[in-house]
């Protein structure tokens, strides 16, 4: 059975209590290595300090017992001894307890009142090492059980070495100072931890605090409140940006839901429409109609335009379906968008002929082919054209028109008509689902079939922005109504 594992404290386990930890683990870290490096080096800058102390005395004391020591050796003074011994004596104190000469012949000095015996200081590692004209110290214990500095000069004279001085200081002194530098150290230390502490649980809070309330709004968002904006009091340009997405998102979201609704209900309107339709003529029929010779291929033909104009309404919304979510985006190839549109043409010839319209195709200059699903562009010429043959009145003109731009990077799709044109309050919603501008002017069979459901420029404007193109749509009052579309030679991606 395994155990479970032990949960960490919340504060550990929150963004704010983890960046705060890295952030003192960090400092801390830092500070701990400068400590370290700062320590050592204070403890070596008090030991040289201490050495170079004990040399200047040294170098003092050795100046001033050049002359008796020389006439000492040389045995020109008797009282030479006794000189070397007054010298030691006025200058032993407590900062230095030991100063000892040793001769060049090995006689040992001693100041008449040293308290403390010493060993032998011939065999001292500092004094044997200035008979050699070497600089050595070292750290030990005096007779006394005191830790001491040892230290050694040479007393000479024009290169010629008399004697050695040996003289030591306490280290007690040099501890303390030591030992306070420290402390003054890790007080520093202590004072810069809890300072980084602080500033860096305030600088989570700066940057944990807009995230918990965008959290919060992205919990609102999944309850279905998109109605409360995101106001966060960010300042890092990253988090700003992320409350401006946070909020655009909502109002996207916002929009999407109010056009799925009003979707929902205009397709439940256009379909509730042609339903109750053939729901009346199945009852008529029912009720007698059927043996009537006269109503009965009426209600009949109607039911079969009904059932036509539903199943048209049903394959334009999958289409729009597939188009917009990308299910239709099939293998895509060379289209020259010139030939599509005369086959156009000779596809709505007898529709036009019948309606009276003329329709043309003019191509201006040499368009180049475009990248895109053929089906598609034929959707979206076909859709062109059923409205402006329909929206055309008698004797009137329907003109096809390809281009392309200066630089061949895109193909333009002009459906040009001599309609009654759209009135101004209208044209921005031609391209929305199940609007429509106004009855057609032609009209063979029953005029709502005729109609339609108002989804064929939104399935053009679906088509060309699927390949990175737009439509628009113009109509001056009176002047006919002209779509056009803007397709490019390479749409993004391919």
């Amino acid at each position: 059975m395994t155990r479970p594992r032990p949960r960490m404290p919340a504060m550990v386990r929150s963004l704010r209590g983890q960046l705060i930890l890295s952030h003192l683990l960090v400092t801390l870290i830092g500070v701990a290595l400068v400590a370290a490096f700062a320590g050592r080096n204070l403890v070596a800058a008090s030991l040289a300090e201490a050495e170079h102390s004990l040399e200047d005395v040294g170098f003092v004391l050795s100046n001033e017992l050049e002359e008796p020591l020389n006439h000492l050796v040389e045995g020109e003074d008797e009282s030479s001894p006794a000189d070397v011994t007054a010298i030691l004596d006025n200058h032993l104190s407590n900062d230095y307890p030991i100063l000892v000469v040793v001769t060049a012949n090995g006689q040992v000095i001693l100041p008449s009142n040293l308290s403390t015996p010493i060993p032998d200081p011939r065999e001292a590692v500092e004094v044997r090492g200035a008979f050699a004209g070497g600089d050595l110290h070292e750290i030990r214990l005096d007779a006394a059980g005191r830790e001491m500095l040892f230290g050694a000069v040479p007393i000479q004279h024009e290169g010629e070495i008399y004697g050695a001085l040996q003289l030591a200081t306490p280290m007690a002194p040099v501890r303390e100072k030591i030992a306070g530098t420290l402390i003054t150290l890790a007080v520093v230390i202590a004072s810069v931890s809890i300072a980084v502490g602080g500033a860096g649980w305030w600088l989570a809070g700066q940057l944990t605090r807009p995230l918990a309330q965008l959290t919060t709004a992205a919990e609102k968002f999944a309850e279905g409140k998109l109605d409360e904006p995101v106001v966060s009091g960010a300042r890092a340009a990253e988090l700003i940006r992320l409350e401006s997405a946070f909020n655009e998102m909502a109002r996207r979201l916002q929009k999407l839901i109010a056009d799925q609704r009003a979707f929902v209900a205009n397709a439940s309107h256009e379909l509730r429409t042609p339903l109750t339709s053939l729901k009346l003529r199945a009852e008529a029929l029912n009720n007698g109609a059927l043996g009537d010779a006269e109503a009965g291929p009426r209600f009949a033909a109607e039911i079969e335009t009904e059932v036509d104009r539903l199943t048209k309404m049903v394959n334009d919304l999958l289409d729009l379906s597939r188009i917009e979510s990308g299910i239709a985006t099939l293998e895509r190839e060379k289209v020259d968008l010139a030939q599509l549109a005369a086959e156009a043409r000779d596809a709505f010839s007898v529709r036009a002929d019948r309606a009276g319209v003329n329709v043309t195709v003019e191509v201006n200059g040499t368009p180049p082919p475009v990248s895109a699903n053929e089906t598609h562009l034929r959707r979206l010429l076909d859709n062109l054209l059923d409205n402006a043959v329909k929206y055309t009145a008698h004797g009137g003109a329907v003109t096809i028109r390809v281009g392309a731009d200066s630089a061949n990077s895109a193909v333009t799709l002009e459906v040009i008509d001599t309609g009654v044109g759209i009135s101004p309050e209208r044209l921005p919603h031609v391209f929305d689902r199940f609007y429509r501008g106004g009855p057609p002017l032609y009209r063979t069979g029953p005029l709502r079939a005729r109609e339609g459901a108002g989804l064929g420029l939104s399935i053009v404007q679906s088509i060309a922005q699927a390949y990175g193109g737009s439509v628009r749509a113009d109509s001056p009052p009176g002047r006919g109504t002209t779509i056009a579309v803007r397709l490019p030679t390479h749409p993004p991606g391919k």
